[in-house]
């Protein structure tokens, strides 16, 4: 029987070791030549690989070694320039601002940046990341920032995630009514043909509605090309109680109390030649 003069250190137990009892092969630089430790150390380097995008795959697939080596591979392009980039990501996240993005995608963002910021040795309180995501919103969440802003103590982060996405329900159902319910502005004109086959329509807005003076004092050598409008009520020498009906034709200013609009229907007027 051979003994060996170094033997393999023990395999370490879940209780000691996480949950998987796996830790040591990157935490520590024990290695062993005992099949099984070889085994469970190869696992370990694909569950590492297997977690990685393409591009971070390609950098360190071939490193030499065991899983320790994969890590601290992976720990050294994490960490290079560490500082830089925890300055850089912290200025980022002091300045967040919610813009278009959905309440979900704002506070997802702000957690994947604390996250990062914890990986680089700059871990952000929680109360921190509270008063970041409440000054990054708009305006459509004032009222809300302000009710947060006054708590005391300050609500955690995942509480005040919940108030920004129950606020922003409100938002879509308002929109949704709003809608259902707008009727789109319409804008009707009548028009009418004289015997010579001329036809008058007039449509103008309340704003823009004015009469004929010309007209009213007696003629108008525009006649129907006129831009204004010839209201025989006004027109000079009739009476107030004919002010809806003149020789062969009649004229109606019509007003929408819905809409705002006027309607205004001009027929077989007979002019006097200018």
């Amino acid at each position: 029987m051979v003994v060996e003069d170094n033997p393999p250190p023990p395999l370490p137990t879940p209780t000691d070791k996480g949950s998987l009892g796996v830790k040591s092969h990157v935490e520590t630089d024990t290695a062993s030549t005992n099949p099984e430790w070889c085994q469970l150390d190869d696992l370990i380097k694909m569950w590492i690989l297997g977690s990685l995008c393409e591009s971070l795959q390609e950098q360190v697939v071939t490193t030499p070694g065991n899983a320790k080596a994969l890590w601290n591979h992976l720990k050294n392009l994490f960490h290079d320039n560490k500082d830089v980039k925890a300055i850089n990501l912290d200025n980022e996240l002091r300045s967040i601002k919610i813009g278009k993005m959905t309440v979900n995608e704002y506070c997802t963002k702000i957690q994947a940046m604390e996250n990062r910021l914890k990986n680089l040795d700059c871990e952000v309180s929680k109360k921190n990341t509270v008063i970041f995501a409440v000054n990054g919103l708009d305006s459509r969440f004032a009222t809300l920032a302000e009710i947060i802003r006054h708590r005391e103590p300050l609500p955690m982060f995942e509480r005040v995630r919940n108030m920004l996405l129950l606020k922003e329900s409100l938002f879509n159902d308002d929109s949704t009514f709003e809608s259902s319910s707008s009727s789109p502005t319409i804008l009707m004109a009548s028009s009418s043909s004289d015997t010579k086959g001329n036809t008058n329509t007039q449509s103008k807005s309340p704003s823009n509605l004015q009469l004929c003076n010309h007209f009213n004092r007696g003629t108008c050598k525009f006649r129907d090309r006129c831009k204004f409008i010839h209201d025989h009520r006004n027109r000079a020498g009739l009476s107030s109680r004919n002010t809806n009906k003149h020789m062969n034709g009649n004229a109606t200013v019509s007003w929408g109390s819905a809409s705002g609009l006027a309607t205004v229907t001009i027929n077989n007027f007979d002019r006097p030649k200018p």
